[in-house]
């Protein structure tokens, strides 16, 4: 699991690279501030050393991670992706400061089933840690 920096110049370069026009589900995580590890989040039932935000699926990485990406940019701020709109929505400028976008990441995890491959990850995640991911779970 390498991942890749969403504030990358290069993310759609990298994506394209590794995972061409396909898709599954992908996860959004926060770096450490030493940028070289996960950040730690703690849950209800123990600490997620992976730091995942939000799961999500697509069926092409390419145009939906270049998606989550312009909803996520404090300078394009696009609307579509939910991931982005509860990042900037205006209760969670907590959420903001404790994950900037400048230390998000996102790692990926190919299927055929994009659909089932998301539900299987945030059953496993919720079955772990008591709760969904934070972005999974904000209104």
């Amino acid at each position: 699991m390498t991942p890749l920096r969403i504030a990358s110049d290069s993310l759609w370069t990298d994506i394209n690279a590794a995972y061409g026009r396909s898709g599954g589900a992908y996860r959004l995580h926060c770096l450490a501030p030493e940028g070289d590890t996960l950040l730690t989040i703690q849950r209800v039932l123990g600490p997620d050393c992976d730091g995942v935000l939000y799961i999500g699926k697509a069926k092409s990485y390419l145009s939906r991670v270049i998606g989550l990406k312009k909803g996520l940019s404090p300078t394009h701020k696009s609307e579509p992706h939910i991931g982005g709109r509860r990042y900037w929505h205006d209760r969670h400028e907590s959420l903001r400061k404790a994950f900037p976008y400048e230390r998000l990441c996102v790692t990926f995890e190919p299927a055929a089933d994009p659909r089932g491959k998301e539900n299987e990850l945030l059953n496993a995640y919720c079955t772990k840690f008591g709760e969904a991911p934070p972005l999974n779970n904000i209104g």
